[in-house]
């Protein structure tokens, strides 16, 4: 195996571990691209339907039941039809987020799950490349010009950069809690130099903040500084649906 094709399955192989662990129930592969995460799943157990606007892509017509829908719109299902929905590689493409997660707080049960993946903009490497480019990893390119490059489609640009910060706002807000965060893959350790930088620089922030009053940073200081964010390629967070 060629070591691009294996860093390709990292998500895959630790969404599959994730959820695998979980007692079998019925999915929601949402923006499921091509149907690879699907097909895994179906081997292990679980029920799934695939959904998305491309119906082209999907590899698995008439093994594995597809949905066509557009994401950013209503979604077409039943209240709490699912135990668990995958939302892999999407929220950094949508205008829309939160009417998308309210959507999904409605279809999942009651204590349902919401496995979602990002790029890790905050990890080492992304934060080097901002300093000399001001651009993250996975959002070098500006949308308004790559929308018109002919190798690109609309709907797959890479429109925000999450940090953790927003992004726990907006599962919060719209009824998730997390239970685990977790990388595809951890790498670029030889940036480690930069980590008592960071280190050094949280602590001052968290004692700047006390002296003055604010907030306690020392619960997300905490999130930051694990291996995780600093060293992950893409996050992969497991949410519990209190909506």
């Amino acid at each position: 195996m060629s070591k691009k094709k294996e860093k390709s399955n990292y998500l895959l192989e630790r969404v599959i571990k994730v959820v695998g662990e979980n007692k079998k129930g019925k999915v929601l592969d949402l923006g499921c691209g091509n149907g690879d995460y699907s097909k895994r799943l179906k081997n292990l157990g679980f029920k799934v339907l695939a959904a998305d606007l491309d119906e082209k892509r999907f590899r698995y017509s008439g093994d594995i039941s597809f949905k066509k829908c557009d994401i950013t719109r209503e979604l077409p299902f039943e209240d709490n039809s699912f135990d668990f929905c995958l939302l892999l590689e999407v929220i950094e493409h949508l205008r829309n987020p939160y009417l998308v997660m309210s959507e999904l707080g409605r279809i999942l049960k009651p204590k349902g799950e919401l496995i979602l993946s990002t790029p890790n903009i905050l990890n080492l490497k992304s934060r080097f490349r901002f300093f000399f480019e001001g651009a993250y990893d996975f959002f070098r390119e500006p949308p308004l010009d790559q929308v018109t490059n002919p190798k690109e489609t609309g709907f797959n640009l890479h429109i925000v950069p999450y940090r953790f910060h927003e992004l726990e706002y907006l599962l919060k807000v719209n009824g998730f809690d997390i239970k685990t965060i977790t990388a595809s893959v951890c790498e670029n350790k030889g940036l480690f130099f930069l980590k008592p930088l960071i280190v050094l620089q949280s602590l001052l922030k968290e004692r700047r903040s006390e002296r003055t009053g604010g907030i306690d940073h020392s619960r997300i200081n905490k999130i930051l500084l694990s291996k995780e964010l600093l060293y992950g390629r893409h996050l992969v967070i497991v949410l519990e649906n209190n909506s």
